[in-house]
């Protein structure tokens, strides 16, 4: 039977891969060198630059900036200045971002069983569906190549005063035969606390040394298995529970947000899908149907004895949300043509409830369903080896389904609307040798209010606004890739505008609450640099990232947690066929920070160091031992929530 040489690269994608190829979505379709249109962070860099969470990971990208929300004690990223919840995010290709809000606490998922992060910062597949107006993160789970295969690892960290302050342990446990192939993993993390900068001065909610209220656990098993056809077709079904809990540091000053006495007892998550792929001639039938909760509890005491909850501003509330949908995906060669068609399905469920602070009965007071579809087509064009074109539209629409809210304030402001959007991109890709490409794109994505947006009071401070119209940007980008022997670089510009801002104003019926609306406009520009070099026993890299955010419409106006300068930077010397150093810096400045009275101060700028040593003395077995933020730097993303200063580590692996 003949096969084109498209099924047959995927096939070998299929059989080769340590990373699960049925969970990815690439424009292209093809193992091709996808780095074109994304960036891939492999476990090998997730381990090389001791990323012990997703968030950690990311901060290493270009064009993107880990940010920590500390009100909430999340971590969250931007990419090119736009927010976490204008970003898709996914696992395994499951979105995965929460419901209500469209949030999604990077901290709370670490990194042991990811085989590596697909990020799309422009021009993305329309296979994704709606709301990719900031960009894709797939988070790519691992997959078994060998008939026996894992690894185990273990590692502490000690705080700048030696103390044990945290501990990790994993297990991945894999086995891949003749059409077979499963894959087990499991994660424990525990931390008691983590330890201020000795540069910090005490205030009157935050001692020096310890910070306060700052201990988290968290774990998750997680499962899969598949089966492989002789032409590469593939089914997989999938399973992960991962459970935590986290307490919630108080702001340190009143000044830049104010003290609350908060902590979350759940922090809960699941999903359980089904994936497959056939193969047919020219083409492939591609479908995922999944299943994902989400669950957590936050509750507000009276004071910092963390026991008492006798005023009205304490509470105990829980989220139990839920989505489930399905992706139907299809992509065949007609000629010089490499067209697909998807089409997205995703229902989402938010339930708020109270909970009795005497008894624990809880009562349910917010339900709200969306219901989102969205339809793509994009066609790859090749006119020659070294010209190619590419296109692609998606629509999509949702419609709310349900509102039960049991706050009586402005109910009747509250209604079921409907909200479309058209998306259109177009790429052109010159590639004159295997050493060179240059891209130009263009895109218009939008971003849908999420529940939070339209329905939320904020305690009673808000005004809701169920007609509020989606974000349109409108993105263009150029990018310029060259390698030459042991060097590679990519040169990437980028300019975006965004109408129809959602801001905060003040509400003209009634100036004492607020109200979300579509008045803002911002211009995004900015640049982006990466080098790497590599010899048989010299490693160095990094990427550089300048990002301008001018609002159109108010300067008064900032976006926040986006730095205007990004820089990191690692080099790793290999000095014995055993022994190698590694080191890295971290610079940041210029970002944004709104604080309590609603002004803006730019976060201090800070450079951190990290070091290590890497002892492997036989190929299965790597010890490392060093030390992250080196001289001690007081280091705020959000002003008032100060994270660890120096700390220590050491960690024992072992791969079979």
């Amino acid at each position: 039977m003949y096969k084109s040489l498209f099924l047959l690269s995927i096939a070998a994608c299929t059989v080769l891969a340590d990373s699960f190829t049925l969970g990815q979505i690439n424009v292209l379709n093809t193992p091709v060198d996808e780095s074109v249109f994304e960036e891939i962070v492999n476990s090998d860099a997730i381990e090389q630059h001791n990323s012990e969470t997703v968030a950690e990971a990311l901060d290493n990208v270009s064009g993107v900036s880990m940010g920590m929300v500390g009100a909430r004690n999340e971590a969250t990223v931007s990419i090119r200045g736009f927010d976490a919840k204008r970003i898709g995010v996914f696992i395994d290709g499951i979105p995965v971002y929460v419901p209500y809000d469209g949030n999604f606490d990077y901290d709370r998922f670490l990194t042991s069983d990811i085989g590596e992060i697909d990020v799309f910062k422009g021009y993305s597949p329309v296979a994704y569906g709606a709301n990719t107006m900031g960009g894709v993160i797939n988070i790519i789970s691992k997959k078994p190549t060998r008939a026996l295969q894992g690894d185990l690892k273990g590692g502490i960290v000690l705080d700048s005063d030696g103390t044990l302050s945290r501990s990790v342990t994993s297990i991945n446990l894999g086995t891949r035969q003749e059409h077979l192939y499963a894959q087990l993993g499991g994660v424990y993390s525990k931390q008691d606390h983590y330890r201020l900068s000795d540069a910090y001065t005490a205030t009157a909610s935050q001692p020096a040394g310890d910070r306060l209220q700052s201990s988290a656990e968290d774990y998750k098993i997680s499962f899969k298995a598949g089966y492989v056809a002789d032409d590469a077709s593939e089914v997989a079904l999938g399973y992960a529970s991962q459970k935590g809990q986290k307490e919630q540091p108080p702001s340190t000053d009143p000044v830049y947000s104010k003290v609350r006495y908060w902590d979350w007892p759940l922090w809960d998550k699941e999903s359980v899908f089904v994936t497959g792929q056939k193969n047919l001639g020219n083409g492939y039938l591609k479908a995922l149907a999944y299943y994902d909760t989400f669950t957590n509890s936050l509750y507000s005491y009276d004071d910092a004895t963390y026991t008492t909850m006798n005023k009205g501003s304490s509470f105990k509330s829980r989220y139990e949300d839920y989505s489930f949908g399905a992706r139907l995906e299809y992509a065949a060669e007609l000629g010089s043509n490499l067209i697909t068609v998807a089409a997205n399905y995703k229902k989402d469920v938010h339930k708020g409830y109270s909970i009795d602070k005497t008894d624990d009965l809880k009562t349910l007071d917010e339900n709200y369903e969306d219901n989102t579809l969205s339809f793509g087509l994009e066609d790859t064009y090749t006119l020659s080896s070294a010209w190619t074109v590419l296109g692609g539209i998606s629509y999509d629409i949702r419609k709310a389904d349900k509102i039960y809210d049991t706050n009586t304030a402005y109910i009747d402001m509250l209604a079921l609307e409907t909200q479309s959007a058209f998306n259109p991109e177009a790429a052109v890709i010159y590639a004159p040798d295997l050493s060179s490409r240059m891209r130009a794109s263009i895109s218009q994505k939008t971003y849908m209010p999420s529940m939070k947006d339209r329905y939320s009071r904020k305690f009673n401070s808000y005004v809701p606004n169920v007609e509020l119209e989606n974000e349109i940007s409108t993105q263009f980008e150029l990018s310029y890739q060259k390698s030459i022997g042991a060097l590679s670089t990519t040169l990437n510009g980028f300019f975006i505008r965004v109408d129809d801002a959602i801001q905060s104003v003040v509400y003209a019926p009634d100036p004492a609450f607020m109200q979300n609306q579509n008045v803002g406009s911002f211009d995004h520009r900015g640049a982006e640099a990466e080098l790497n070099y590599k010899t048989g026993t010299l490693e160095a890299g990094g990427n550089y990232t300048f990002t301008s955010i001018k609002n159109r419409t108010d300067e008064n106006i900032k976006r926040t947690d986006v730095p205007r300068h990004q820089l990191f930077a690692f080099t790793q010397i290999d000095l014995l066929s055993s022994f190698a150093i590694y080191g890295d810096m971290r610079f940041r400045k210029g970002a944004y920070d709104q604080i309590s009275d609603g002004s803006y101060v730019i976060v201090p700028t800070f450079a951190t160091f990290g070091l290590k040593a890497i002892y492997q003395p036989i190929d299965s077995v790597t010890a490392e031992a060093g030390v992250k933020n080196l001289t001690d730097k007081l280091v705020q993303y959000d002003m008032g929530f100060p994270v660890a200063g120096r700390e220590f580590f050491a960690t024992l692996a072992y791969k079979f």
